[in-house]
């Protein structure tokens, strides 16, 4: 079975640097165009299955992937942003000049610290991770699967497969539109690509 873990598309608020978290925020023109590369990457691919993060920035960018593919996309909120809590909504410069303290604990400590009315990293991950075991109990019979959700989330699925600390997240790009590819074979899931791009750049 191999998976495809692709990050939405750009929205203004990736844009603006601004901590998007569970705000349900629209793809913006960029996105968009980011969504047609995808869509034309996957032309010739074939794909068994489609699962979305349940906000909208991760669905539109599934059902326009999946205009050639026509396959059954299953919407889940467990595939969410981490929650940000008092972040949502904030540049990333104003939360380090004026949360630097709860930022610094986050970073040092993401699987236990919880942002302020937020959830933690640990918890995010947890939920991604339990999912993704269900997908390979219940869709054992299909090969090819794509699962469209976050940056942190799949920074910290990417961990988890690795064997990495979850402090380690950060050290992780995932651009908007990326595809990160995770092969299960023996029961065993291996991590074989992380944040492929070609398709966003190549556009002859």
């Amino acid at each position: 079975m191999n998976i495809r873990l692709i990050r939405h598309c750009e929205t203004d608020w990736n844009k603006l640097e601004k901590c998007q978290g569970i705000s349900d925020i629209e793809l913006n023109e960029t996105g968009l165009k980011q969504s047609q590369f995808l869509k034309k990457y996957f032309l010739n691919k074939e794909i068994d299955i489609i699962f979305s993060s349940d906000l909208k920035r991760a669905i539109k960018t599934s059902e326009i992937i999946n205009e050639n593919l026509n396959c059954t996309i299953v919407k889940s909120k467990e595939l969410r942003e981490m929650d940000q809590g008092d972040f949502e909504g904030l540049t990333f410069k104003f939360i380090r000049s004026n949360h630097k303290n709860e930022l610094d604990k986050w970073r040092e400590n993401p699987r236990g610290f919880r942002i302020p009315n937020g959830e933690t990293l640990g918890e995010a991950q947890k939920r991604a991770i339990d999912y993704i075991n269900q997908i390979v109990i219940n869709y054992n019979k299909m090969k090819n699967i794509v699962i469209v959700s976050h940056n942190l989330v799949i920074s910290s699925v990417l961990c988890y497969y690795l064997n990495k600390d979850l402090v380690d997240f950060g050290k992780f790009t995932i651009d908007s539109g990326s595809i990160s590819k995770l092969k299960l074979e023996k029961s065993k899931i291996n991590v074989e690509e992380i944040n492929f791009t070609d398709h966003l750049n190549n556009h002859d």
